[in-house]
């Protein structure tokens, strides 16, 4: 899953973390604080409770004046970070607002439940998190949250990865909440089976390192497969690749565990969350001409990644046991529930079925259909992860037309940016910028700090727009030229309607 980092800031194919929180963060230390919540905000009867944990900074906001920017939690822990820096922040700053950060149901402190059985699992779901924020809204624009002062407030809200989808999704939603909202490397459109994901990679490898580099990889993986189908070949292979145990070549769940878990993950982790020079840097050990055997090199780099320390598993049945472990605090507690997220709205599942990347045919789409059905019961087959991704699609519109006053970008080597909002489906009230050689979640990193020139204006227009969604004024532009056509073409379209 996002299983990264970036969330180390966000989603990685079934794995996904925070992103990293900012550097340079604000001295002024936000509050900690806990909203009760609908357990079922779709069932009146039901009228249990539970603790939503949030972050609050009011280092900008007036009293009775400011407005209300949210960071916006996905499937991770939240942490101070991200409303002491980032693009959210300097957002609020512009706006004398105050900033939260909201933690998903289910992940982090924010349990629902008591544990993360199967049945327990029912109130997990997108609508339920939306439903969450809605009632979050509404109760910090009450008379309950520091006696009524946000009443009149505006309402902006920033995620990135799912969590951007999340605010694109709350303005389809919940409009009558939500003025306003920026989506950073958000996906959209709901997809069983994923291989545009490898495809992106696959063309990161070419372009930002080499096609020496891509044809390396494609060499290594043919021989690779090769060997494993002779019998001294598993052997081989699994202390070339420090494998936990040695691979059960003949065991095809064993075999799609080790590519998925050692090879193409490897791969994700590399290019969705490169900056500059990263993938150059791992190229250079692919190429190794003082290395003969393409194998041999591309263990040589993959070993040497700290996410397949300390050895890469390949056993099925230890993966299946870690995430059936029904702890909230269980080492796999996330990828338990991201999975099931996956396997009940969204799929998005990073196969091997295009012949437009160089893993072979290594981790076929019945892997993860095998892994629902392991992970929750054999209820959770194609049928329900089908009809599920339908309703998704249906409820939220896919990429058939973005809701008004949302902004989204999309990195041009990122991954998931198949899924999301392309250029083509802007319109005069929400722009989609694609920023060159640029992964995932990178524009809601502060200002003043970007890798390119490109991202950084990116930066610069995704804050004007939102200040103009928002106050309808239009904010010196830096010399921006994106966002002055972009301004343009709304005052025009006003004018012809």
């Amino acid at each position: 899953m996002i299983w990264f980092l970036l969330l180390l800031p966000s989603c990685l194919a079934l794995r996904t973390l925070e992103p990293p929180p900012p550097e340079g963060v604000s001295r002024n230390v936000p509050v900690e604080r806990w909203l009760n919540v609908r357990r079922n905000h779709f069932m009146a009867a039901d009228t249990q409770t539970f603790p939503m944990r949030f972050y609050y900074n009011n280092e900008f906001s007036s009293q009775g004046q400011g407005d209300i920017v949210i960071f916006v939690g996905g499937e991770w822990a939240i942490s101070p970070g991200w409303v002491q820096a980032g693009l959210a922040y300097e957002l609020a700053s512009s706006l004398n607002a105050a900033l939260f950060y909201t933690e998903h149901r289910y992940y982090g402190q924010t349990r629902p439940t008591n544990d993360t059985t199967t049945s327990d699992l029912r109130f997990l779901n997108v609508d339920q998190a939306l439903a969450d924020l809605a009632e979050f809204i509404t109760y910090v624009k009450s008379e309950d949250f520091e006696y009524g002062i946000y009443r009149n407030a505006k309402v902006a809200l920033v995620g990135c990865s799912y969590a951007g989808s999340m605010a694109t999704w709350m303005r389809v939603a919940y409009p009558h909440l939500v003025d306003a909202a920026f989506s950073d490397s958000g996906p959209l459109h709901a997809q069983e089976d994923f291989p545009e994901y490898l495809e992106v990679i696959t063309e990161a490898l070419r372009v930002e390192g080499s096609q020496q580099c891509l044809t390396s990889v494609e060499q290594a993986m043919e021989q690779l497969v090769a060997r494993l189908a002779t019998a001294s070949g598993p052997q081989q292979i699994s202390q070339m690749f420090n494998t936990c145990t040695t691979i059960q070549a003949q065991t095809p769940l064993d075999l799609a565990t080790f590519f998925w878990f050692g090879i193409t993950e490897t791969f994700a982790y590399l290019v969705q969350y490169a900056t500059p020079g990263d993938i150059p840097e791992a190229c250079s050990v692919i190429t190794n001409s003082s290395v003969s055997d393409p194998v041999q090199r591309l263990a040589n780099w993959i070993t040497s990644q700290p996410w397949t320390s300390p050895c890469i598993e390949s056993r099925y049945t230890e993966v299946v046991a870690a995430h059936t472990n029904t702890s909230y605090d269980s080492p796999e507690a996330v990828m338990r529930l991201w999975t099931y997220q996956t396997c009940v709205e969204y799929g998005w599942y990073q196969t091997t079925t295009s012949v437009r990347q160089p893993f072979l045919s290594s981790v076929p789409l019945e892997y993860f259909h095998q892994m629902c059905k392991d992970f929750f019961g054999l209820y959770f087959d194609e049928i329900l992860l089908r009809s599920g991704i339908e309703r998704t699609n249906l409820l939220f519109g896919g990429l058939t037309r973005l809701p008004d006053k949302v902004v989204s970008v999309a990195g041009g080597i990122d991954p998931w940016a198949p899924m999301g909002p392309k250029r083509t489906h802007a319109h005069y009230l929400a722009p989609v910028y694609v920023v060159p050689g640029i992964s995932h979640c990178r524009a809601i990193r502060p200002t003043g700090s970007s890798e390119t020139v490109e991202l950084e204006e990116t930066k610069q227009a995704v804050l004007q727009n939102m200040l103009y969604f928002l106050t309808g004024q239009v904010v010196p532009s830096s010399g921006y030229k994106p966002f002055a056509s972009t301004f343009v073409l709304v005052v025009l379209s006003y004018l012809v309607v």
